[in-house]
């Protein structure tokens, strides 16, 4: 088991490593009007649970979870960028490429090439600072840190986009508009969304509004007997940055088409599952209510703390093992509230400490109850900031959940020690880093 995961780690390292030297030498050979550029991010690490393979500790049906010490797999994203300077020092023109692998512990996904996560292309400042961008990409996701939970993420998966992003409005912020395609598998299945966002608008001094409208479609399939669906979204978020505090407030509400399947794509959710139908598209809606805070004075003290409620309305109610309709509404409510405390001994050392409670009612399956995570890590890192990367964390990780996530809470294909408990620790070690 640990041999496995040191080959993953050593795969992973050893590809980022040689890149960023290969991006050394071209880069040192560059010189205007064209520039080279290279960044990523690295999450490696090694860990156990129980005494056998390292498990995530997550609410069933959910994805996202509390984060230090949880993790159970490497990950990486390497990215080159080329931009064009002309004699005004504007870049003109740009072109982003992004390589990146995801590898549970354990297993040997190293084997594979990573996936194209990113490759597009950007003329910058064409209209009022306006750029325009052609390609697939990261468009402006928005996430909780702390959760890794990604509550805008409209195009990341997506087969092309286009767009026009960050056209000023004199004193009042700035407009973006982008046109996206997803597709799914094999089927000729596609859906496509129109997402408009009005960015920055002024408040006061230290806060700002945003708003996000989208529309969307997802097309009929007559392979699969589906039908065709609209969709779309309306969200508001409130920020507010001051010294040593940053705050975001937010909700959002999705019908249709636009409620995506989790918080890493912006593909639409399917509407049936191993043949059995999980959402009716037409009926069915989604709420967020997010706030997340941070601080860091960047001496002695950090923390970020969170509070998220996500209600799912799945369209239709519940079948019986005939198919026969029980109810008439299923739904589906996760809350999660917690918080991550550092405390800095000196710039190269601080002290962390991630405690949090997620709660999960699902209609459709039955299941209520909650799990409780505590994480306790030295860090390494380089520098003060809560966000300051690399960093180096030795860890332990204590969990606890309901008697009814029995045998579903850490469940593991190479990890069976915890089907009959309703508790967990987890000791490892993980290396995260981004440039």
């Amino acid at each position: 088991m640990m041999k496995k995961n040191t080959k993953n780690i050593k795969s992973l390292i050893s590809l980022f490593f040689i890149c960023s030297l290969s991006y050394n030498k071209v880069h040192s050979q560059a010189i205007n009007p064209h520039e080279f550029s290279i960044n990523g991010y690295i999450r490696t690490g090694i860990g156990g649970t129980d005494g056998g393979q390292m498990v995530n500790f997550v609410t069933p049906e959910n994805l996202h979870k509390f984060r230090l010490g949880n993790e159970a797999n490497h990950y990486g994203e390497l990215q080159f960028n080329y931009r064009y300077r002309n004699k005004d020092s504007v870049n003109l023109y740009e072109v982003t490429y992004m390589m990146a692998k995801y590898i549970p512990f354990g297993s040997d996904g190293y084997k594979q090439f990573p996936e194209t996560a990113q490759l597009y292309g950007k003329i910058n400042k064409v209209v009022k600072n306006a750029n325009i961008w052609l390609g697939k990409r990261y468009y402006d996701r928005r996430n909780v840190e702390l959760l890794d939970y990604f509550w805008i993420n409209s195009a990341q998966n997506s087969q092309i986009g286009l767009g026009l992003e960050n056209y000023q409005i004199k004193n009042a912020g700035n407009l973006n508009l982008a046109l996206i395609r997803f597709k799914y598998g094999n089927n000729n299945s596609h859906s496509y969304a129109a997402d408009l966002r009005y960015l920055d608008v002024p408040v006061s001094q230290f806060s700002k509004l945003n708003f996000l409208g989208q529309y969307s479609i997802e097309t009929e399939n007559k392979l699969m007997n589906t039908q065709k669906h609209n969709g779309y979204a309306l969200g508001t978020w409130y920020t507010y940055s001051k010294k040593n505090i940053t705050h975001t407030s937010t909700i959002l509400f999705r019908k249709g088409s636009s409620i995506t399947e989790n918080g890493y794509t912006g593909k639409t959710i399917r509407e049936y599952r191993d043949s059995k139908r999980i959402y009716d598209l037409d009926k069915a809606s989604s709420l967020d209510i997010i706030n997340n805070f941070v601080y860091d004075d960047k001496r002695r003290h950090a923390i970020q703390a969170s509070l998220t409620y996500q209600y799912r309305n799945f369209g239709t109610g519940d079948l019986d093992q005939n198919e026969i309709m029980m109810t008439d509404k299923a739904s589906k409510n996760w809350m999660s509230v917690g918080f991550r405390y550092m405390y800095y001994i000196n710039k190269y050392f601080n002290l962390a400490l991630e405690a949090g409670n997620d709660y999960m009612k699902s209609d459709r399956s039955g299941l209520e109850g909650s799990l409780q995570k505590v994480t306790f890590s030295p860090q390494i890192t380089l520098n003060y900031g809560y966000y300051s990367r690399p960093v180096f964390r030795p860890f332990i990780t204590y969990a606890h959940w309901s008697e009814s996530f029995k045998g579903i809470t850490g469940e593991s294909l190479l990890n069976n020690r915890l089907i009959r408990k309703t508790q967990g620790v987890s000791i490892g070690l993980q290396l995260e880093m981004w440039w």
